[in-house]
């Protein structure tokens, strides 16, 4: 097992917080291949769904806060990422579920959950 150094241990505490990858083996300085993992610790329960392709979502985790009947909207990935619920990667172009607001943005504004994740009819 690799000793994590003063720099490294604080970053890896600060990217399970942030909810990011947490990379495991040595840094990218040693020109080694490291693997990303995903930080789960969110806890996500689907609730209803309203119109507009928009559905409630009930939301807890211990750096964004707890957020119930939430709503997200479906839309098109912009970037690369983490599937909330399944852990599964987003691609750019993939349909998710992501907090929609209108002014200030939630914590959890950053997370998503692929659509095919979430068996959800929004014609109602």
């Amino acid at each position: 097992m690799q000793q994590l150094n003063t720099g490294n241990a604080w970053q890896y505490t600060l990217t399970l917080l942030g909810g990011g990858s947490v990379l495991h083996g040595l840094d990218a300085a040693h020109h080694e291949t490291v693997d990303a993992v995903p930080a789960r610790r969110a806890n996500l329960a689907f609730v209803d769904v309203c119109k507009d392709n928009l559905i409630s979502v009930s939301w807890s985790d211990p750096t964004s806060g707890h957020y119930t009947e939430q709503l997200w909207r479906l839309c098109i990935a912009r970037k690369r990422g983490i599937c909330a619920l399944t852990g599964s990667d987003i691609q750019r172009g993939d349909k998710i579920y992501r907090p929609f607001s209108r002014g200030a943005a939630p914590g959890n504004a950053n997370w998503a959950v692929l659509a095919s994740a979430l068996d959800v009819d929004l014609k109602g």
